[in-house]
């Protein structure tokens, strides 16, 4: 599910790229769920959803970014990486589930 912690899931280095790799492609998933949500909602949570999803479309595109850097980075570094890619998957997340549950109940 794209809602658990990337700390439950993580072992190595390739493991770890396939799972981000995997999340981003379930984040996507679940934007398009949510934007057809907001198409049939009011003007107010359509309005809402826009400048969330902004928000959101952000950190996702930090998240790849980051994904990038654990791809190209020296293994010296990579756990440093590593902890930051974790920490912008679970600020996503947060922001993704309070999304849900301020716009969408």
């Amino acid at each position: 599910m794209w809602y658990h912690s990337l700390k439950e899931i993580v072992m190595d280095r390739n493991t770890f790229i396939e799972k981000v790799k995997g999340k981003l492609d379930e984040l996507d998933n679940e934007f398009d769920q949510l934007q057809v949500k907001a198409d049939k909602a009011g003007e107010d949570v359509r309005h809402k959803w826009e400048t969330r999803k902004l928000e959101l479309k952000e950190k996702r595109e930090e998240l790849a970014a980051r994904l990038e850097e654990v791809r190209n980075d020296s293994n010296t570094r990579w756990e440093d990486v590593k902890d930051s890619v974790e920490k912008t998957w679970d600020s996503t997340l947060d922001g993704l589930k309070d999304i849900k549950n301020s716009l969408f109940k």
